[in-house]
């Protein structure tokens, strides 16, 4: 009995693992399958559940989840998730109830509205579900996972279909995931435009901006991070005064109870965030309206600490508003679980302010602002700068420096101070000195500290500053790891959907070293590895980084690798880490491989505020980062998908594609793409799509700087005659050209492989194949009529080739027709002599390609010279025709006429 206890108790165990690797699923799937699903408006939107069971083989037994002693939320943002994943595969405008119908805008958010409605689960739809659960406990999900339906609706614009009273029965049912959901949908749906209503519903949620009397109303920490956020959202790029000022003062705010210091770190992230996009490209000229705001120092004062002297100055005036009022809110200004003195508190205030400053002077290339920035050239300095804050400072000093930017392995390893560089190496030197052999290098080219009896010169290193034999080499370890994770994050914004080559090789070489650390256990690697956690975090963020650089191209050998990445699943590997796995996979086939990403300012905020490198521990970990933010990728997703169409069959087919465009250094560069495909986020001007296959007739297609946010387009093509797509014919062997010469089969056979057009087919089958059988009936036919019916047969059979090769099977009866004229006639008219006449002297004058050929012309002048020769004709008719015109012969005046003799009149 204690055997088989022990027995379950570790199936439990494996199955925990796998199921908190399967909740992570939703944010990926919500990538992978955006924008996918038309709904029809009269059925509700199908959410998948999220399922808690195994099979252990070799039966397949299902195993159930045993979730008694797990928290009572650890599947509410999962649902979340999983929510917002089902909205985001929804593509409203191209349903098939409001495509091609005459209805209004009105109208249209009319059905919108009432299908939004129509998915609020209740009570009595879930009566039915599954037995597993009761139908409390499954509304209760379904209104979670609803929630998240909210916050997709709102990413794709649709949201604002609803009416502010339905939007206030959300918001008064008290559920935390459909508050989240509303206050954020609502906000990227009316993102940029500064709408009253929203911006009411938003501070609502929002304790700061409150009257005194209402600051006792408890709002979930998640809310408030939310709205911060909602705010961000709805003001981006505006520079508007008032929310400027709210959202700095809040990033330095101290608790004024114990309930605000739950989630702290998460809210004061919103903040800067949301500084930054509300002044997004807006550092230094832009921003001479908030001059008296001292933006730039209040922010740096943030990020390295001190006094902070203008908090007790805000302190000082909000409790004197407060006596007056007579609220007492004075006594309030208090916190039993924390106290940080005069002191900034840097753990909490240095991420959002960082990420602010980044945000408000990205692209601005201002390099003064970003030596406030500087990593720590000091070992000194270094313990005084948490290790992950040093991956944030990379990011936004290349935000802020956006075109020193490099895809190079040594612009990665650039970003690392000398210090920082010569301890790391000196980890490995000293770590084979031990062992007794020569110094190494794991993770990256790092040079080994200079050895003086190595007689090197120092003239070039004077000004460096000594290794400290003192320092903390732990820290070294996780100092090193973060940068060069966010020289990686740095150049997966900066190459963001462009799949740019140079950077995905770059960063996949981080990609593999993290990984090999992760399992290597040689004493060399272990010197240089920093903990288990730090690794993780630094590989999946790596990963994310390439995911991004990537997105939409299902690149094979990238897909391989986030397979084994996303593989591991022990008790090391944490929720976050199998989250942010499957978001890079998700990335890579984003939409479908019909979307990618965008890298305008408004897009690089979003991503930043989406894959924020900080993963949650657990489900329901919101501490350091709001887990709905994750979804705000889709706000830089870019539908940019080419398909081509056979005009005639009016189906996909593949035809090889060349994008040509003008980078930003006016360098002319050709892209070669096989549609369908994905257009890349191209850094540079684009200029034109070209046809480049044989197969079709050529077509240009002119792209404006517009194509940006084009929706999924459409281009028609006309296949050549005579030619196979690509899926027939994929090395072009069976082209009417190269069968032609060596077929042996039926002519219908070979012109049916080739065209369903009736009309050729019968002039195949009655003018190509039948003349043989004609030719053979009865043995007393003349083998010269035998010999004539073949060569019909065989001038048909060309001249139908001929069409069907260049594309002009129109002109097929009248080439047909030229040729009875003066091949089939024992005398050739007058009136047929001047057409072909004419017809020869248009198509020797031509410069260009006609709809007759000059070899059939040709053909026939031979026939018609051949036939004058067999009448007699000679130069001496000519000579007696000038001596003496009135002694006419025969057939004179057609030979004048053929061979353009001048009247001797």
């Amino acid at each position: 009995m204690k055997f088989k206890s022990d027995f379950e108790t570790l199936k439990q165990s494996k199955l925990f693992l796998l199921c908190r690797r399967a909740l992570a699923v939703p944010l990926g799937r919500g990538m992978l399958t955006f924008s996918t699903v038309q709904p029809v408006m009269v059925e509700p939107l199908k959410i998948p559940d999220l399922v808690l069971e195994g099979r252990v083989p070799p039966n397949n037994a299902i195993v159930t989840l045993d979730t008694s002693g797990s928290p009572s939320d650890m599947t509410v943002w999962p649902e979340f998730h999983n929510g917002v994943a089902a909205g985001l595969r929804v593509d409203v405008s191209n349903s098939h109830e409001l495509s091609g119908t005459v209805l209004k805008q009105e109208g249209r958010e009319q059905v919108i509205r009432t299908w939004i409605v129509y998915n609020k689960p209740t009570l009595s739809s879930l009566e039915t579900a599954s037995n597993r659960l009761s139908s409390t406990n499954s509304l209760v999900s379904a209104n979670h996972a609803h929630g998240g339906f909210l916050m997709a609706l709102g990413l794709r614009g649709y949201l604002s279909a609803l009416a502010m009273t339905d939007i206030y029965d959300y918001l008064t049912q008290g559920n935390v995931p459909i508050t989240v959901g509303v206050l954020l949908g609502m906000a990227a749906n009316k993102r940029g435009t500064c709408d009253a209503s929203v911006s009411k519903m938003l501070c609502l949620h929002i304790p700061s901006l409150l009257p005194p009397s209402f600051s006792t109303m408890e709002v979930a920490s998640a809310a408030q991070a939310a709205a911060v956020s909602g705010i961000g959202l709805l003001y981006l790029g505006s520079s508007h005064r008032m929310m400027t000022e709210f959202l700095l003062n809040e990033i330095g705010r101290r608790p004024t109870s114990d309930s605000a210091t739950h989630d702290r770190e998460g809210f004061n992230l919103a903040c800067g965030l949301s500084l930054g996009m509300v002044n997004i490209c807006k550092g230094g000229k832009d921003m001479s309206g908030l001059a008296d705001l001292q933006i730039v120092s209040r922010l740096v004062k943030y990020i390295v600490g001190g006094k902070d002297s203008d908090d007790f100055q805000r302190r000082r005036e909000a409790n004197d508003r407060a006596a007056s009022t007579g609220s007492g809110i004075a006594d309030q200004e208090k916190t039993s679980r924390i106290y940080e003195g005069d002191s900034i508190n840097t753990d909490v205030t240095a991420p959002g302010a960082t990420l602010a400053l980044g945000l408000i002077f990205m692209r601005s290339g201002d390099k003064s602002v970003a030596s406030r920035l500087s990593l720590p050239d000091t070992s000194f300095l270094l313990n005084y700068v948490r290790p992950d804050l040093l991956l944030l400072r990379v990011v936004a000093r290349s935000l802020i420096l956006w075109d020193e930017v490099e895809p190079s392995a040594n612009w990665i390893e650039n970003q690392v101070p000398f210090v920082v560089k010569e301890s790391y190496g000196m980890l490995s030197k000293t770590a084979a000195d031990a062992l007794g052999r020569g110094s190494i290098s794991s993770l990256g080219d790092v040079e080994p500290m200079i050895d003086k009896d190595a007689g090197e010169d120092y003239s070039t290193t004077k000004a460096r500053m000594s290794v400290d034999s003192h320092v903390d080499r732990q820290s070294i370890r996780q100092a090193y790891s973060f940068i060069i994770a966010g020289g990686c994050f740095s150049i997966g914004l900066r190459y963001a959907g462009t799949g740019n080559k140079a950077a995905a090789t770059t960063i996949m070489a981080r990609v593999k070293d993290f990984y090999g650390m992760r399992n290597d256990n040689d004493p060399l690697a272990v010197a240089q590895k920093p903990e288990k956690q730090i690794l993780e975090l630094c590989c999946a963020c790596a990963a994310l980084s390439l995911a991004m650089v990537m997105a939409g191209t299902g690149d094979l050998e990238i897909f391989q690798l986030l397979r084994v990445l996303r593989w591991r699943c022990d008790d090391d590997t944490r929720y976050g880490t199998h989250m942010s796995y499957g978001a890079a996979i998700g990335l890579l086939f984003l939409g479908g491989g019909s979307c990618t990403l965008g890298n305008e300012p408004d897009d690089i905020a979003s991503l930043v505020a989406a894959f924020f490198p900080r993963f949650p521990s657990v489900t329901s970990d919101n501490q350091y980062h709001l887990q709905a933010l994750r979804h705000l990728y889709a706000l830089a997703v870019r539908q940019r998908s080419i398909e081509t169409i056979d005009i005639e069959t009016n189906q996909p087919v593949f035809v090889p594609l060349e994008l040509r465009y003008t980078s930003d250094e006016n360098k002319s560069n050709v892209v070669c793409l096989t549609s369908p495909c994905c257009l890349s986020s191209f850094q540079g001007k684009t200029l034109e799509l070209r046809l480049a296959s044989n197969r079709y007739f050529p077509l240009r297609v002119e792209l404006l700087e517009k194509w940006k946010v084009l929706y999924p387009s459409v281009v028609y093509v006309k296949k050549r005659s005579g030619h196979l797509s690509y899926v027939q014919d994929p090395r072009a062997l069976k082209s009417l050209i190269v069968q032609a010469g060596g077929s042996s089969g039926s002519i219908v056979d070979l012109i049916r492989s080739f065209t369903e057009d009736p009309r050729l087919i019968s002039f195949a089958e009655l003018l190509c194949d039948s003349m043989e059988q004609t030719s053979l009936k009865g043995k007393e036919m003349s083998a010269m009529h035998e010999r004539t019916s073949t060569l019909a047969k065989e001038s048909c059979s060309d001249l139908l080739f001929e069409c069907l090769m260049h594309g002009k099977t129109e002109v097929l009866s009248i080439l047909v027709s030229l040729r009875n004229r003066v091949m089939e006639q024992d005398v050739i008219h007058t009136c047929n002599l001047w057409d072909l006449r004419l017809l020869r002297s248009i198509v020797m004058h031509s410069s260009s390609s006609g709809i007759i050929e000059t070899d059939f012309v040709a053909l026939l002048s031979e026939h018609v010279d051949r036939y004058f020769v067999n009448a007699g004709f000679n130069g001496d008719d000519v000579v007696r025709y000038f001596n003496d015109p009135w002694n006419r012969k025969p057939l004179l005046g057609d030979f004048l006429i053929w061979f353009e003799v001048p009247s001797p009149f």
